[in-house]
């Protein structure tokens, strides 16, 4: 009777473990496919990020040429604009004339170089915007 009860113990323990492994494999392959998808939308995301950087490296590079650009006309205006002023100081009949030439060559330049900041400003709050935009997408997933 020993012997029997023995037998009867050992295959019901083999039956619990055999579904304690079965179970334990499942999960564990569930677990793993969850894993996987994870690792996919990973990638996916690593892939869009990438391109995007990319394509926002190429507009930050037109950005800068173009800010460039400007910064160099006011230069060359400027820098016209100072000769002309020097010119015109030059040939100045009195100290009062000078000083009014002057005054109003600050006050020009004053006016234009806030105004260029202000177009250069809001270019590269555009700018910043754009290249933004894409990564702000993933953010909010």
């Amino acid at each position: 009777m020993t012997k029997a009860k023995t037998a009867s113990t050992a295959k019901r323990a083999k039956a619990e473990a055999s579904a304690a492994t079965d179970t334990t494999t499942k999960m564990l392959g569930e677990g793993m496919e969850q894993f996987s998808g994870f690792a996919g939308m990973f990638g996916d995301y690593a892939e869009t990020s990438l391109k995007a950087f990319s394509e926002r490296t190429a507009a930050s590079t037109d950005m800068a040429r173009e800010i460039g650009s400007r910064n160099m006309d006011f230069f060359t205006k400027s820098l016209e604009q100072s000769v002309e002023v020097t010119q015109a100081i030059t040939s100045a009949k009195d100290v009062r004339e000078v000083m009014e030439i002057q005054a109003g060559f600050a006050k020009n330049m004053f006016s234009a170089y806030t105004k260029e900041m202000n177009a250069q400003a809001e270019l590269c709050m555009s700018a910043w915007r754009s290249a933004a935009k894409p990564f702000m997408g993933f953010a909010a997933k």
